[in-house]
């Protein structure tokens, strides 16, 4: 058993708790990522498609495509969205002894709708070198925020409740700061000077101070020993889980020119609709109760478990301009490239957090909810830059992309543009994240004239810089991207198009709460996210 050094001997124990949710880059990150999504056959083909266009999907990666039809479109696609994760729960890295190191597979499917949309192209007949002109409005997903992580493992040596009292300790926290000291009830005042989830553990009683003094304290999952040492008390079977839901959508108000058959022009006006769901919770549960001895003053008791739960919800609706141009020198080469401004998004933040503890003896369990928070706040997004090539050899084409996003240059501003009480976060963007290179490749082959088949492949650097010995580098994490489909086109106006598309992203890594015994770590909690989209488009021509 591992312990930490306290100084007061005895123990008796009440409640507590706290949150409090900033912004940081992983937010800004979250909302300024395009996972571009679209129709099937833009799926299929790894949406390499800035030099080739025509198709409702590749209009968010290059406005001139609408340009490039001469007839007039509608399309709908449905999609199932499957997110498995493999998570490996270490409770004490580097540790063996009681301590077990689990691994938990979990999946969440949902179905969404990644691209409904049409264009109109008209055609002025004036003899002039503009042969079309095409409008359409365009939804397009460019983001899917559905999963689930479940992460389990049992822990001899840390547990949440000992960190939060170790914590309170050293920052010299008093217990009449969380409750009222003329009338002995609950000071709810706490919630506007302490973080949310600490006030909840010591409203709660997860801890608590001991020993008659205001200042030291302990946790409901912890004993002092005879030689006044205090640890965790026994084994805890420590389960972590995030589900998160939510889309980022697109929606593109967008004008193609064809100019001689030879030049596209395009033109987007994007606005951008973000929803974002996160619900979180730790729980620790006693393996053996008589492990876990605590005396009240009305009777004793044994903990038998707790868990920490937090809700969070970001609502976002934001602006950006797009231009483009696809250039067909031959028939049989073409080639294609776009810049995206930087987009303002104004984000609107609620969130609360619960908490509840139970003993054997169900008169001292307890249970709290947080007020409700609201924050609302603007988020500058970075520009992008892509170009593209693609072959035509008569019974297919094949097509490459590369896109650039400089993830250093988002920043966080207020309401009325101001960003100085963002600057440490602002800083830490322009200092950990930087520039991310994004590769798609995609073929398409005819093999009658009314069915084709189509592979994709894609591959994206990830936007994170790490320090080493005061050099700056890129971490080396990459997401791949698989895709496979076939295309069926009617004599008539309907088309349908079919497509399989694998996600794999590089491991991640959580921890959910803080080192703070010298020489132990705390729970580290790994996953690794495997995405699956099943995509079906129905689409008309007139």
């Amino acid at each position: 058993m591992t312990m930490r050094k306290l100084s007061i001997i005895t123990a008796m124990l009440f409640t507590g708790g706290t949150l409090a949710f900033a912004q940081d880059m992983q937010d800004a990150r979250r909302y300024s990522f395009n996972d571009y999504m679209g129709t099937a056959r833009s799926m299929s083909m790894g949406n390499a498609f800035t030099a080739l266009g025509g198709d409702l999907g590749s209009i968010g990666i290059n406005p001139a495509g609408s340009a490039v039809n001469s007839y007039s479109q509608f399309t709908i696609t449905p999609n199932v969205s499957i997110a498995g994760t493999e998570t490996t729960y270490t409770p004490a890295p580097g540790l063996t002894g009681d301590n077990q190191v689990m691994i938990t597979n979990t999946s969440r499917t949902r179905v969404t709708l990644p691209n409904i949309g049409f264009v109109v192209n008209w055609n002025p007949n004036d003899g002039s070198s503009i042969k079309t002109v095409s409008v359409g409005i365009v939804g397009n997903m460019t983001a899917n925020y559905s999963n689930k992580i479940d992460g389990r493992g049992i822990n001899a040596e840390t547990s949440l409740l000992g960190e939060k009292a170790d914590f309170f300790t050293q920052n010299n926290y008093n217990y009449w700061s969380f409750f009222d000291a003329t009338y002995g009830g609950i000071n709810r005042n706490a919630f506007n000077n302490f973080g949310w989830e600490d006030v909840l553990a010591a409203h709660t009683g997860m801890i608590t101070t001991y020993g008659g003094s205001d200042t030291n304290w302990i946790g409901a999952t912890e004993t002092i020993f005879n030689d006044g040492t205090v640890g965790t008390a026994g084994l805890l079977d420590q389960r972590w889980r995030r589900v998160t839901s939510g889309y980022k959508y697109d929606l593109l108000g967008n004008v193609g020119i064809n100019i001689s058959n030879e030049l596209y022009l395009g033109l987007n006006v994007g606005m951008i609709a973000i929803d974002y769901t996160s619900n979180t919770y730790m729980q620790e549960v006693a393996v053996n109760t008589n492990d876990f001895f605590i005396p009240f003053d009305d009777g004793d008791t044994y903990f038998d478990s707790f868990r920490m739960s937090n809700w969070y919800n970001a609502k976002g609706a934001g602006v950006y301009g797009k231009f483009g141009f696809i250039y067909v020198p031959t028939p049989e080469f073409r080639i294609g490239a776009a810049f995206q401004t930087p987009g303002l998004i104004n984000i609107k933040e609620t969130w609360q957090s619960y908490a509840d503890i139970y003993y054997t003896d169900n008169k001292h369990s307890a249970s709290e909810d947080s007020p409700e928070g609201e924050f609302e706040y603007n988020l500058i997004t970075p520009l992008r830059f892509n170009i593209g090539a693609a072959l035509n050899f008569g019974s297919g084409v094949v097509s490459a992309d590369y896109e650039f996003t400089n993830y250093g240059s988002m920043r966080f501003r207020d309401v009325d543009g101001h960003s100085g009480e963002f600057r440490t976060t602002n800083d830490a963007i322009k200092d950990y994240m930087g520039k991310a290179h994004i590769f798609r490749l995609g073929a398409e082959f005819m093999l009658t004239p009314s069915f084709a088949v189509r592979a994709g492949y894609g591959f994206s650097t990830s936007p994170e810089y790490e320090y080493d010995n005061g050099s700056k580098k890129a971490v080396d994490a990459k997401t791949n991207t698989y895709s496979a489909g076939f295309g069926y086109s009617s004599s008539g106006s309907f088309f349908m198009d079919f497509a399989v598309r694998n996600t794999v992203l590089p491991e991640e890594y959580y921890y959910p709460y803080n080192s703070y015994i010298p020489g132990i770590n705390s729970p580290e909690v790994a996953f690794k996210r495997n995405l699956w989209d099943v995509v079906l488009t129905l689409g008309w021509r007139f």
